[in-house]
């Protein structure tokens, strides 16, 4: 296969031309992917360069011989059948039955061809990893993270995840793995997303990514470095089940640890490419699929664990993360001793709550997940496939918060809130109900009317409406650099004083760039002051380049920002992304540069 495959690469189209037939159909196969052409728009094409080569050309004549002469470079996806409820797959000891061990549910649809109720899609990541030792500057680039220390460089400095504290805690773990420069660190990312139109019926489908972490920060985040392993078939998001039909992706990373004998094109040698996971990437309800803790309730902090003080709002009726911050604050501030700035009454004396090692949680998962307190003392609902690698136990960081959705989330009820956007806002009726019940704050307690309503006073956070009309006019006179962000203007709306259509990265540029500005002027100095320290928190976390002593400074400085929040907004304005915001900073110090853990990348991709 090797030795035919090399003359197809050798052969050209026609005499006439410097295209081999494997060049002209890689390159037509990629446009047809890019621009989501159908099979039988690539064979009319194929027909019409045919009729304009000479009639002894070597081109492959329609969609299905293109792919067969593709098949020898070793990139091949296997499909595997799943359970029509996602209990089990249909793979290796399983690979033969007819029903579901699970739910018996039986395999194939009803007739007489055998035609499985779902098919997962897995394409091994091996082949695409010992491609980039194939190609020698690429291969090159793979030892970045080992290059040579320059002495102008800044040892405060982290431009790469190699600099994070993760990467570093594993090769001291693993010797034998670090040892080698050419192992691989790999990143797994997954998103839902509807393939459809959205007039269609509702169909979620789950892509799997993985990529590699060893090339230069310039380099890491390029499309062609995003391999596809997995795409989970709907219609249904797959839920807890989802480490189930991860199950391939979990046995070939064991493998890779173990060693894969590669070609080293810049070495000029054979080696044994070793890999490992130190991350996933996800958005937040996804973080519950991967990691099998539930990220709904009020213990859905993966980091805090069990050991939480949030409770449920008795109007609102959502978890809440009021007041739970001072305990992170240092033993001797003055925030923990305000008996009346926070909840009524309240001193906070105790410290943060322990952080566990990664066998304590592992024992902890298998624990718990069986002993019916889910919900009560803990979220565990499943144990995540990852803790079958021989490794996962050591990492620091297994799975990241999102920033990007965390941004978006955070930004999005600030504006909602200052603007008091009916149905969005977190200073609704029930709000204030609930900030009577938990705090002393009588200037903003609800007042009864005469006609059995109720009077909302304004609170200093909510801008007037003539003020509101002031800044959405400044909205629709921005103006930016080309491709540094979208037009705000578009959705502006005065009629009903709101911003329509606005996207994650719109969020992203407000919350770091527009907010100070937007707000001067039209809230208390104190509240402008605060929220303006939050947009230089943001700013400085999503730096290109992290100085450690920012990091530890933003660790310290982002407690006393959410306890000044807290003083600011009702209860039910902290909801799990406001109470996430404490972790961001150690995530950092751990990983290196945002831009190597948040979704932006991915979502682009798909």
């Amino acid at each position: 296969m090797t030795f035919s495959i090399l003359g197809v690469a050798r052969e050209l189209v026609h005499e006439n031309t410097s295209h081999s037939t494997m060049s002209a159909i890689a390159r037509l196969l990629t446009i047809k992917s890019m621009n989501n052409q159908s099979e039988s728009a690539y064979n009319d094409t194929l027909q019409l360069i045919h009729e304009l080569l000479p009639s002894n050309s070597s081109l492959p004549t329609n969609f299905y011989r293109s792919k067969k002469l593709l098949e020898g470079l070793g990139m091949p996806y296997h499909k595997i059948h799943v359970c029509r409820n996602n209990c089990m797959l249909y793979y290796k000891d399983n690979e033969a039955k007819l029903k579901c061990d699970i739910c018996k549910a039986p395999r194939y649809k009803e007739g007489s061809k055998k035609v499985a109720h779902k098919v997962l899609r897995y394409m091994p990541i091996t082949d695409r990893l010992q491609r980039l030792y194939a190609h020698e500057e690429t291969a090159k680039m793979m030892r970045y993270h080992k290059k040579t220390p320059h002495p102008d460089d800044d040892d405060d400095m982290m431009v790469h995840p190699c600099d994070g504290e993760a990467w570093q805690q594993l090769d001291k773990d693993e010797p034998n793995f670090a040892s080698d420069p050419r192992s691989v660190r790999l990143v797994m990312a997954t998103d839902g997303f509807t393939p459809y139109s959205l007039t269609a019926a509702s169909y979620s489908c789950w892509p799997v990514f993985v990529s590699p972490l060893n090339l230069p920060p310039d380099v890491i985040t390029r499309p062609e470095y995003i391999f596809l392993a997995l795409v989970i078939p709907g219609p249904e998001h797959p839920g807890t089940k989802l480490n189930i039909l991860m199950q391939p992706l979990a046995d070939e990373l064991s493998k890779l640890w173990a060693g894969v004998r590669t070609w080293d094109a810049y070495g000029k040698q054979n080696f044994d490419m070793k890999a490992a996971q130190l991350w996933t990437i996800h958005d937040f309800p996804a973080f519950g699929m991967v990691a099998g803790w539930s990220t709904h309730g009020r213990l859905a902090c993966y980091d805090c664990g069990s050991d939480t003080q949030a409770f449920r709002l008795d109007k609102g009726g959502k978890a809440c993360w009021f007041d739970c911050h001072r305990r992170f604050l240092p033993l001797d501030h003055e925030f923990r001793t305000q008996a009346d700035a926070f909840r009524k009454d309240t001193v906070v004396l105790e410290g943060p709550p322990r952080r566990l090692t990664g066998v304590e949680v592992h024992a902890q998962a298998k624990m718990r997940v069986v002993d019916g307190l889910y919900g009560k003392e803990h979220n565990w609902n499943h144990v995540s496939c990852f803790w079958e690698l021989p490794y996962f136990e050591k990492l620091l960081l297994r799975h990241t918060i999102d920033v990007m959705h965390n941004e978006k989330n955070v930004s999005e009820s600030i504006w909602s809130t200052c603007f008091d956007i009916p149905d969005r806002t977190k200073d609704n009726v029930k709000a204030r109900q609930d900030l009577e019940l938990i705090c002393n704050r009588t200037k903003l307690h609800l007042k009864p009317m005469p006609n059995g309503k109720w009077e909302k006073p304004r609170a200093p956070f909510c801008i007037e409406g003539k003020h509101k009309v002031i800044i959405l006019n400044w909205f629709k006179s921005l103006r930016f650099p080309d491709g540094y962000a979208a037009s705000f203007r578009r959705g502006v709306n005065m009629k009903d004083k709101k911003i329509f259509g606005l996207k994650s990265h719109d969020y992203h540029i407000f919350i770091e760039r527009l907010l100070p500005a937007a707000f001067r002027g039209f809230l208390p100095e104190d509240i402008w002051v605060c929220l303006s320290e939050l947009s230089f928190f943001y700013r400085q976390l999503c730096a290109k380049q992290l100085s450690k002593a920012t990091v530890a400074n933003l660790e310290k400085n982002i407690v006393v920002l959410i306890c000044k929040l807290e003083k600011i907004f009702p209860p039910g304005f902290f909801n799990p992304m406001q109470h996430l915001m404490i972790h961001l900073p150690r995530q950092a110090r751990l990983a290196g540069p945002v831009q190597n853990i948040w979704m932006y990348r991915y979502e682009r991709y798909i």
